[in-house]
């Protein structure tokens, strides 16, 4: 896709959150990388967090999440999840950090199936969590993505918009908030076209 986008004759390329930040690699023109954590942070600080905890799901989003943690001020848990066979799915095995009676923010780039996400909230609830929200960058809402998050009850599901949702799936999910991602986009294409800072923007 990469070596596709420069064929047709872009030039320059500005992506959001990409799953993998080796990503940028790929691309033989130059591309830039933003995040969506400062809208997701402007959005929570707007609620109450003063007895919030932000849940990672697994080792690999402890560090997408702890920059999200330390924006708010918040502690971070951790959700260990181990394979035991060479299957794609995981399991978690155990919970680090203190959760209990606490309100719990999972805070990752993207929900695909929503599997991770019912699964963790289930083990939060079991370990004493009073409430559980989401935030995440990309709704992908593959398979019966909605099912599973409708079953986890979850008190919040924050999305941005830099994938369309359907209608009928936005419709169906409970507790659903999708935020504009277009101010911040602007905001990187006029420091880019001034030769200014984009790092900036995630300070």
């Amino acid at each position: 896709m990469a070596d596709l986008l420069k064929m047709a004759g872009a030039d320059r390329v500005l992506t959001m959150t990409l799953h993998a930040p080796q990503i940028l690699g790929f691309f033989h023109i130059p591309a830039d990388q933003i995040f969506a954590t400062p809208i997701q942070a402007q959005h929570f600080r707007r609620t109450d967090i003063s007895n919030s905890v932000v849940v990672a799901t697994d080792a690999g989003a402890a560090k997408f999440a702890g920059h999200f943690a330390k924006r708010l001020g918040l502690p971070l848990a951790l959700i260990d999840k181990r394979r035991s066979d060479d299957s794609e799915k995981a399991q978690s095995v155990a919970l680090i950090g203190d959760v209990q009676g606490k309100d719990a923010i999972i805070y990752d780039d993207e929900i695909a199936t929503g599997g991770s996400i019912g699964e963790a909230a289930k083990m939060l609830r079991q370990f004493g969590v009073r409430k559980v929200s989401v935030g995440v960058t990309h709704a992908v809402f593959s398979g019966a993505a909605v099912e599973r998050l409708n079953e986890a009850e979850l008190d919040a599901l924050v999305v941005t918009d830099t994938i369309p949702i359907p209608e009928a799936k936005a419709s169906a999910l409970k507790n659903l908030k999708v935020l504009s991602t277009a101010a911040m986009f602007g905001d990187a294409i006029l420091r880019i076209h001034g030769g200014r800072s984009i790092s900036e923007m995630m300070d």
